[in-house]
């Protein structure tokens, strides 16, 4: 059989397909999807001219997965990885791909792939012929063939189409194989309180403190129902806590949260992806505690934040719980009552800003939601500040490990409990905390 210019183009340009199969299948790359997927796009989208597809923001969108839009800049992968891929291909021709006819290559400034004859070992330099780089149309490359004619060019495409398919058949096994050998999310944190509290069948609301209702109940002297609170009509017979003019804001329309809760709230939110189940964060809401309606706590997962006079949703589950944090307003002190002591337990947990050498109390209770649904969890104390008791407890293994091993049954249930941590004041924050009682219910 004659060899035309016309048979040399399609053989050419199929060994370009050929070269690129034989890499992706090479025992190079055979454990590296991720190379291989990278590779197969920048040599797929270089043979099609879809040069507009090879920039460092579409290929971190394409093949890693970014979101349209993120910054390079700082997310590198797409460099660090084609870096990995040259190196590999540097490793795969001097070595295994030794003997093949052509080379690819990724020359550094850019992401388009470009193929070369090699020269072989019994060939001189002068018959060795280089094929051109898979550049832009505007190149000034010399082609390696003469125009085809167009009956040929047509057999020239099918045979590009049905091997792009199976470049991309091979691309989309490295990617399945890539998320096969996905190393699964580190499990922290105290999972079994995360699992009864984030769950897939229900909404978790986390409702932090609300500081203007402190400060209300301070300013007014007086305590508020949980019916008050809710109908937010408390503010009608309002004497000290008055606005001083019409145009200002009075406290029971004012959205003020303690600064340590919102700490409180930016870890829990975490949560999901601590578990290693971040699609369960689309079940989270973060609700103020104004804005909380009864049906609210009747199906749902809840996490209050506050003592009653910052969360007066923590009234509905006081008669369930032990331990119950109190501030009389009059004569400026925090308590925290224990109503069924145990041996070595105080009947009461006191603490006066008057007196700071005294220690921060934190109460937290796991509940079984009495109004419906669900799993509460009540995170209270003597003051603002004892929320980042709190944090301690539920970010340090060496204080919910111990609590949790005691509250957890043979068959694996989480049963409700309650601890009482005490802690230092240090800087506006809590150190020092300790458990200094546990009631397992």
């Amino acid at each position: 059989m004659s060899i035309t210019p016309e048979t040399v183009a399609n053989t050419e340009s199929s060994a370009e397909h050929l070269e690129l199969e034989r890499v992706l299948t090479s025992h190079s790359f055979a454990k590296s999807p991720r190379l291989c997927s990278l590779l197969g796009f920048i040599v797929t989208h270089s043979l099609r001219g879809s040069h507009v597809d090879l920039t460092e923001q579409q290929i971190g969108i394409q093949v890693f997965g970014r979101t349209p839009g993120y910054n390079s800049s700082e997310d590198t992968i797409v460099r660090v990885t084609v870096r990995q891929l040259r190196q590999r291909l540097d490793i795969y021709y001097s070595s295994e791909g030794a003997g093949n006819k052509f080379r690819i290559d990724i020359p550094k400034g850019g992401y388009i792939a470009t193929v070369e004859r090699r020269i072989g070992p019994n060939a001189s330099a002068a018959s060795a012929a280089a094929m051109p780089p898979i550049a832009s149309p505007d190149s000034f490359s010399v082609p390696l063939v003469p125009p085809v004619v167009p009956r040929e060019r047509l057999r020239y495409r099918v045979a590009t189409v049905l091997l792009s398919i199976v470049v991309l058949v091979l691309a989309v096994v490295c990617i399945q194989q890539r998320r096969a050998s996905v190393v699964p999310p580190v499990q922290k944190g105290p999972l079994p309180l995360w699992k009864a509290l984030f769950t897939p069948d229900r909404k978790t609301l986390i409702v932090p403190g609300d500081a203007a209702l402190d400060m209300f109940t301070v300013w007014e002297q007086r305590s508020l129902s949980l019916e008050q609170y809710a109908t937010h009509n408390y503010d009608r017979d309002s004497k000290a806590s008055v606005p001083p003019t019409h145009t200002d804001v009075p406290l029971s329309i004012r959205s003020v949260t303690p600064m340590a809760d919102l700490v409180l709230v930016a870890n829990l939110v975490k949560v999901p992806e601590h578990m290693g189940m971040p699609e369960l964060d689309r079940n989270i809401e973060v609700r103020y505690a104004r804005d909380v309606a009864v049906a609210d706590t009747h199906d749902n997962n809840l996490i209050l934040i506050g003592s009653e006079t910052f969360n007066p949703w923590v009234m509905l589950y006081q008669p369930e719980m032990d331990f119950v944090a109190h501030y009389d307003y009059v004569a400026d002190v925090y308590s925290v009552q224990n109503k069924s002591p145990k041996q070595g337990e105080e009947v009461s947990y006191i603490y006066r800003r008057t007196r700071p050498v005294l220690k921060a109390i934190t109460h937290i209770a796991l509940l079984n939601n009495s109004q419906g649904q669900g799993r509460v969890l009540i995170v209270e104390g003597t003051s603002m500040g004892t929320t980042y008791g709190a944090l301690n407890f539920l970010t340090s293994d060496w204080l919910y490990g111990p609590v949790l091993r005691q509250a957890t049954d043979s068959s694996g249930r989480l049963h409700d409990f309650e601890v009482l941590l005490s802690g230092d004041f240090i800087h506006g924050g809590v150190g020092n905390t300790k458990v200094i009682a546990l009631h397992v219910h």
